[in-house]
């Protein structure tokens, strides 16, 4: 039941389960530590002695790593004399099996599958942590932003502080620098001669060693901007006003997530199908290679070099866009729904805030005018986007076997223009992204088709670009605050989860809370920002419609409620900012 260890004052056996000769039971035999040495034949003592069973000296001490027994390097001296002293053969005490172990422990496949094998057996914390959680905590703050909006943002920015320490705290115990509950691969105690730990745990602490970088950066952000919160709140109070006369938005929402998560399952699955229908070729054995076949009890040197899959010309293209049309149909539901949140908010902010009376009208009434005349529009530019980041993901790709297959050092000229491409490429893409977002906003506004929406918001943004920067900046701070702020929470409670008895002992043990925690705090994120979309949206339409209206009335705003006149242009900037138009 646990590792055997040398006795100090003597020496003790391993022996195998009693049978044949040997006449004792087996419940006797656990009582006696698994040791019936003395009761031993003459031809069984003198087998044991040459190391061929059924009994086996404890000379070296072993530690538990993944449910087995494994030997570490230092003899035990007293055990190793009353063993010469019997008569035993000779043992070598500089073995390897310690050392072969410890680099098995630490390949990285065996990493990467203690880190996978942790996911699976961490399913309920993802669902927990990475869907149910996020989902409810963001409702939860859209509800208070709608209700208690004037101290949701010093909320926020105290709250993801907190967080963000509670976060990097955890982080701090599970590398071993707080408390006593590092995380091991080994079992049971610590090797008291050789510290076998894994690649975990140097994960970890690089882990630890960047939250407290990043907690300090946010730190120092977070006072920096406290002099400019009062800016964001008139911002959400504006999208608050929206949210409460049109509350559809608040669970709109979950109609996306729902359906990116069913799609998310077929997509998995046909994944699994595509990358599993390759022919299994045996690999060409052209050096030496040999391995144990255990079935014909004989090194066999003909096929141990292994298999691989290959993959038609038809399977690999269908490969290739499986993966593309992920990306297409995630950003074409992320732009239908961006499209009749914008659509709600408009219908708000042209009927002059005169539908308080039939609140669920609007979003309705959106994603009718979506199915109707816009979806099209809505298809292309996410097409636009998909493509634009596929073709920079290709790059990317050729430029790492580039550099992997060219052996001579990288000039700084060289250096100089593949990091230039990257950030242009990355500058593209955001671009791109950027006037997609107000496109699908002057989409629904206007009516026009994207490509004609496209240049609408850009000439509006272009033309007011001093107050779309004043309001929007601070206000997605605090919205991006926002979304971490969940995330954090989602992380911090899956490390809670993960600290219980059911995940630190048995089969369910985990070998790390890293990869469990860091995809609850990835999901939390993403749901957080299908949520967070409704408030982003809102603010964006806002002030696209308010810089339309004011366009369309020669500087002033016909359409506008007081509370957004008094936001946009308490300050008298309606003609400065307005005079490109």
């Amino acid at each position: 039941m646990e590792c055997p260890i040398p006795s100090e004052d003597g020496l003790n056996f391993i022996c195998d389960y009693p049978e044949g000769d040997i006449r004792l039971s087996v419940d006797d035999w656990i009582d006696r530590d698994y040791d019936y040495f003395e009761f031993l034949t003459p031809d069984m003592r003198n087998s044991s002695l040459q190391l061929q069973g059924p009994c086996y000296p404890i000379i070296f001490p072993s530690v538990n790593v993944h449910w087995s027994c494994q030997f570490i390097a230092r003899a035990s001296n007293i055990s190793l004399r009353h063993w010469q002293q019997m008569g035993g053969v000779t043992i070598e005490e500089n073995i390897l099996i310690d050392k072969t172990i410890h680099r098995a422990i630490n390949s990285p496949s065996a990493v990467l599958k203690r880190y996978v094998a942790d996911i699976g057996k961490a399913w309920p914390v993802l669902i927990v942590c990475g869907g149910i959680l996020p989902l409810f905590l963001s409702v939860i703050w859209l509800l208070m932003i709608r209700h208690f909006v004037a101290g949701m943002t010093w909320i926020t920015v105290i709250l993801f502080n907190a967080l963000i320490i509670s976060v990097t705290m955890f982080y701090y115990a599970k590398a071993g620098w707080i408390g006593h509950d590092a995380i091991s691969v080994v079992i049971d105690e610590s090797d008291p001669y050789v510290n076998i730990s894994g690649r975990e745990i140097n994960h970890i602490r690089a882990v630890a060693v960047l939250m407290t970088v990043v907690m300090i950066i946010t730190f120092l952000s977070s006072i920096a901007i406290v002099r400019r919160i009062l800016i964001a709140t008139s911002v959400l109070k504006v999208a608050s006003k929206v949210i409460g006369e049109v509350q559809a938005l608040i669970v709109f929402p979950i109609l996306p997530y729902s359906i990116l998560a069913i799609f998310y399952m077929f997509w998995f699955s046909a994944t699994l199908y595509l990358f599993s229908s390759g022919q299994i070729i045996r690999n060409d054995c052209n050096a030496n290679c040999c391995s144990y076949d255990l079935k014909s009890n004989r090194v066999n040197c003909d096929s141990c070099c292994g298999y691989s899959i290959h993959y038609t010309p038809h399977i690999g293209i269908s490969i290739l866009f499986h993966l593309f049309g992920c990306y297409w149909a995630t950003q074409f539901i992320i732009a239908c729904s961006s499209t009749v949140i914008a659509g709600s908010v408009a219908s708000y902010y042209w009927a002059r805030g005169e539908i308080s009376e039939i609140p669920f009208l609007p979003v309705f009434s959106s994603m009718k005018r979506l199915l109707r005349y816009s979806i099209g529009s809505v298809a292309l530019g996410s097409l636009v986007v998909s493509i634009v980041e596929w073709f920079r993901f290709i790059l990317e790709s050729l430029r790492r076997r580039l550099k992997l297959a060219d052996t001579a050092p990288v000039s700084c000229m060289g250096k100089m223009m593949s990091s230039s491409s990257q950030c242009c490429l990355g500058c593209i893409d955001w671009t791109i992204k950027s006037v997609n977002r107000n496109a699908y906003i002057m989409i629904a506004i206007t009516g026009k088709g994207f490509c004609k929406a496209s240049a609408i918001a850009t000439g509006l943004i272009m033309n007011n670009i001093l107050r779309i920067g004043k309001v929007n900046v601070i206000g997605d701070v605090i919205l991006f605050l926002g979304k971490l702020c969940v995330s954090l929470f989602c992380a911090l409670f899956a490390f809670l989860m993960l600290d219980t008895h059911k995940y630190k002992s048995a089969h369910n043990r985990i070998s790390s809370p890293l990869f469990p925690v860091q995809v609850c705090w990835g999901l939390g994120y993403i749901v957080a920002t299908l949520f967070f979309a409704v408030v982003e949206m809102s603010i964006d339409t806002i002030i696209l419609s308010f810089c339309q209206d004011a366009e369309e009335h020669q500087g002033t705003a016909q359409c506008a409620p007081p509370l957004l006149m008094e936001t946009l242009d308490g300050e008298g900037e309606t003609q400065r900012l307005t005079q490109g138009s």
